[in-house]
């Protein structure tokens, strides 16, 4: 059955090839020459050779096409990674201004403070000068 099945496909593919071949060769002055087993031959090969062309542009055809999809999808997922990357990087420089707002923060309540013991250590002076005074 498998060979039954082969050579029934080779052979449509022969006529595939005899047809194709058929329209790029001329046809012979008068159809009622008998073709020498030879010149059967040599037109079986020709079309086996163009079927067999036709087969290896088709394939060419297809990795190309394979080819370009994998491109694309190669540059689709190069751009979400970046996508990722920008937004991650985003995310440290909020991190870092709101680190940064803190420390300003920080560092404007440590002045209060200072200001306040400077306050705080002038008035304890002023009140001893007083006390001093005052005895």
């Amino acid at each position: 059955m498998k060979k039954l099945l082969s050579g029934a496909a080779f052979f449509a593919a022969l006529a595939l090839a005899t047809a194709a071949s058929a329209q790029t060769m001329p046809a012979p002055a008068n159809p009622a020459v008998v073709l020498t087993p030879e010149q059967q031959k040599q037109r079986a090969d020709e079309a086996k050779a163009a079927y067999e062309l036709q087969q290896q542009q088709a394939k060419t055809s297809e990795q190309s096409v394979r080819d370009s999809k994998n491109q694309i999808r190669d540059t689709n997922n190069q751009q979400s990674d970046l996508k990722k990357q920008l937004r991650g990087q985003r995310q440290q420089e909020r991190a870092q201004k709101d680190q940064l707002k803190e420390q300003r923060r920080t560092a404007s309540e440590a002045k209060k403070r200072e200001e306040e013991a400077r306050d705080q250590a002038k008035a304890e002076k002023r009140r001893a000068k007083e006390m001093e005074k005052n005895k």
